[in-house]
């Protein structure tokens, strides 16, 4: 079975889409999956990626087990909820598969159709056993439809049946907070609206009644001048006893803290009550106060968050404290936190933030769980990417900490460096980003699994989208993007020292650009340079000690300069391909016609065009050299290929499939050679996969045509030869699944014939839930434990956002 080594992949620009649990996991959405985040000490990892919804995922969090009474502070999760643009509400459960000896996460049979575009999400336990596996969970759900629904999913049952909707006219519910009056028995319903008011909602419920509870308004909150966007609850006493209260954050730049207290006064009267400033509910009366309004932020507040419970050795040591943290589109993260010698007045403890970069600010923040350290604060911003502070006791202060990371759009194109150190990828994010492995990790890391892949640098911040982009050196790369021009880029000093400290560089040249920096109103990036004796002292200040770059490295410090502009094409650029001796680059740009639709060649020495080849009339979707460089195989939405062969140091067409034999009645996305450039496979729209043989080009007749049942082929690649005549293909599909293939060479009857067979392959959870836009085997294939069984290392990128590196072991 394929194992996932490396996923690389961003966090929707979305509110509520991030949640960091007690048991240490950040779960959080990407595209129209959950993915789950396991930090380490130096760098974390994905571990899952959670597919079945169809749209694109707006919430996450965990489900937050019962508070252990009467400590008052909650068991580990083994539970996330998870809300899509689908209209759809999944449970993910925990589970330990024995047959891979690994925790999995898995969807119950309950998937609550919300009906329309779910918005946000919340959960609240109702039981007071945190041992219980499946207590009564109260859910609650808002869509864009204007209305909220509150689901209950008993202990017998564990299909959550819809028990309530709560409709508020025209005015539209923008979040809602979940959570228990002091007294941890009466469930209290927090929903901020439009109009800038927060209105709550309570219920008598007992815990061991059979009766659906039914929410009544008992409160209006008023004092915001603008749309309330987040809320978060805690309680200022231990246990379940204490004061309630609620931070609210508003697109007025500022934040409310109010106060929920149980007066001494009971009523007479078993029914709701509103009055001002306070209610009353099961014989209880409860008093609102405005703690506090906190001014710090000149952005949109966007994220509360208040700090975990703290959880010591024994049950006593467990206490909450009042610290809070917030984060706005001013690119900051402030913890709050009151001041005894203010008397209690709340005062701003740490700012961090981000300086710089052409990102815009923070969706959300979370503190990490006081379970683990307690030290972490985390934020993501509208690119997806993650942002942590660690507190250090040496230094005394908040510093920048690694993190997760990938595109926060479309990939469209990866390649390898050709000795496989590294990864390069392209998106229409505008960006490119390198990732490569490192070995030195956390102590307690699985042997086999030590190797952690993490990016390094992003040399390239455009202005368009891109499209494409082909390695031609170890420390050259070209790139196209929605623009006429081909790009040439440039490796810096920087980059070639931080590489040194993860594989040999002896093959670099000697490189004089320290880093590279966008001027003001321009896309080219230009090189910078300082002298030898700063670059030295720079190495010595370091140490020579392997850092993982931090977000903000990675924006502003790691790009490459350009250094050539390529003019020739008339449209925009599609695709392009490169020499694997770096002599020679081929491009291509849409077209609609056979002027257009030609493939340019350039000489890298001089980067003039040399040669055009005109062949397809309609744009060519991919191009690659063959290993021996003698062939190079182009295919066309025009349903064709074409093959031209090096000839005195120019390509000539040899070969072309025929419109009356050909097998491909769709558009053609995808080509790729074998090692031995004896055969070269395309794949088509029409889910048929036709492999050619270089031998027999004459008559051009596949040698043996793989049919998939109508499943779009949008990426093949073979891997780095088996043994002769037996090869390993890896395909693609629009779905997003992996599928290996053996393709064989045998004798029937005295004449040989090409034989496939369907080895394993990688689901939408395990490969990608959206097309497969590029794979390639990484350069090198390594023994695992005896000659007897291989082990390569697969890239893939996909339109769902993420790039991942799998890992697939054959027996010989």
């Amino acid at each position: 079975m394929p194992y996932t080594m490396y996923t690389a992949c961003s966090c929707n620009r979305v509110p509520y889409c991030a949640d960091w649990g007690i048991n240490g996991l950040l779960c959080f959405g990407t595209r129209n999956a959950v993915a789950i985040y396991e930090p380490g000490k130096h760098i974390g990892r994905v571990t899952h990626t959670l597919h079945l919804h169809r749209d694109r995922v707006n919430t996450v969090h965990w489900i937050k087990k019962p508070r252990k009474v009467p400590n008052g502070y909650h068991a580990r999760e083994k539970e996330l909820l998870s809300g899509s643009v689908d209209g759809t509400v999944i449970i993910w459960s925990e589970t330990y598969s024995h047959r891979y000896e690994e925790t999995t996460y898995l969807a119950r049979t309950s998937v609550l159709n919300v009906g329309s575009t779910v918005a946000f999400a919340d959960s609240l336990p109702l039981s007071d056993n945190p041992e219980v596996e499946f207590s009564k969970l109260l859910i609650c759900t808002g869509s864009i439809n204007g209305d909220i629904k509150l689901w209950l999913r008993e202990e017998e049952v564990k299909d959550p049946k819809h028990i309530q909707t709560i409709d508020f006219g025209r005015k539209l519910p923008i979040y809602c907070r979940l959570t228990h009056l002091p007294d941890n028995k009466c469930p209290l319903l927090a929903v901020a609206l439009e109009d800038a008011s927060i209105l709550l909602y309570t219920t008598r419920f007992d815990a061991d009644s059979k009766l659906e509870p039914s929410f009544v308004k008992v409160q209006r909150l008023v004092g915001h001048e603008d749309w309330v966007i987040c809320m978060d609850f805690t309680r200022d006493g231990d246990g379940n006893d204490g004061n309630l209260f609620l931070a609210t954050s508003s697109k007025d730049s500022t934040i409310r803290l109010w106060k929920i207290s149980e007066t001494v006064e009971e009523s007479s009267s078993d029914e709701l009550k509103l009055e001002s400033n306070c209610f009353t509910t099961d014989d209880k009366q409860y008093n609102i106060t405005l703690e506090s309004v906190l001014c710090g932020h000149e952005g949109w507040v966007y994220g509360v968050h208040w700090q975990p419970v703290e959880t010591g050795r024994e049950p006593r040591f467990n206490r909450q404290t009042m610290k809070l943290l917030s984060c706005s589109m001013d690119k900051t993260m402030i913890i709050w936190k009151p001041t005894k010698m203010m008397n209690g007045m709340w005062t701003e403890m740490v700012r961090v933030g981000e300086v710089g970069g052409n990102s815009l600010g923070f969706y959300g923040c979370k503190f990490s769980p006081n379970g683990q350290d307690g030290q972490h604060i985390l934020a993501y911003g509208y690119q997806g990417s993650f942002h942590i502070w660690k507190y250090s006791q040496e230094r005394n202060k908040w510093l920048p900490h690694p993190t997760t990371g990938g595109h926060f759009s479309e990939v469209v194109d990866l390649c390898w460096d050709p000795k496989g150190r590294f990864l390069i990828t392209a998106s229409a994010d505008q960006t490119t980003r390198i990732h490569a492995p490192w070995e030195n990790v956390d102590e307690w890391c699985v042997p086999a699994r030590r190797q952690r892949w993490h990016e390094i640098a992003r040399p390239q911040v455009h202005g368009y989208d891109m499209t494409c982009l082909a390695m031609l050196a170890p420390h050259i790369y070209a790139s196209g993007a929605d623009e006429k021009v081909v790009r040439i880029f440039t490796a810096t000093s920087t980059f070639r020292n931080q590489l040194k400290s993860l594989a040999n560089v002896e093959d670099f040249p000697s490189i004089k650009a320290h880093s590279a920096a966008v001027p003001s109103l321009g896309l080219t990036n230009k090189a910078m340079y300082v002298g030898e004796n700063d670059e030295d002292t720079k190495n010595l200040a370091t140490g020579n000690v392997y850092v993982p770059p931090t977000e903000e490295d990675l924006m502003q410090n790691t790009l490459w300069p350009e250094t050539n502009k390529l003019y020739g094409h008339g449209y925009e650029i599609f695709c392009m391909a490169a020499r694997h001796d770096g002599k020679l680059l081929a491009t291509a740009c849409k077209s609609t016609t056979q002027e257009h639709s030609a493939i340019l060649l350039w000489d890298t020495d001089t980067w003039l065009q040399v040669q055009k080849l005109v062949y397809h009339q309609l744009t060519v979707t991919q191009m690659e050299f063959s290993p021996d460089d003698k062939y190079l195989l182009s295919v066309s939405r025009d349903r064709r290929w074409s093959l031209f062969k090096t000839t005195d140091a120019h390509y000539e067409l040899i070969a072309a499939s025929s419109k009356k034999d050909n097998p491909h009645s769709r558009i053609i996305w995808c080509c790729t050679w074998t090692q031995e450039s004896d055969y070269f496979a395309t794949g088509s729209r029409d889910g048929k996969i036709a492999i050619w043989s270089i031998n027999t080009i004459e008559d051009i007749t596949p040698k043996k045509i793989i049919d998939v049942q109508n499943q779009s082929v949008t990426a093949l690649c073979f891997a780095p030869t088996i043994k002769q005549q037996l090869y390993l293909l890896a395909i693609g599909y629009e779905t997003g699944r992996i599928e290996f293939r053996s393709v064989c060479m045998k004798l029937y009857n005295a004449q040989s014939t090409l034989v496939s067979r369907k080895l394993t392959e990688c689901d939408t959870s395990q490969a990608h839930h959206l097309t497969v836009k590029r794979l390639m085997f990484r350069p090198t294939n390594r023994l695992n434990g005896s000659l007897s069984r291989l082990e390569f290392e697969l890239a893939s990128c996909s339109s769902d956002h993420s790039v991942k590196i799998h890992i697939i072991n054959l027996k010989l």
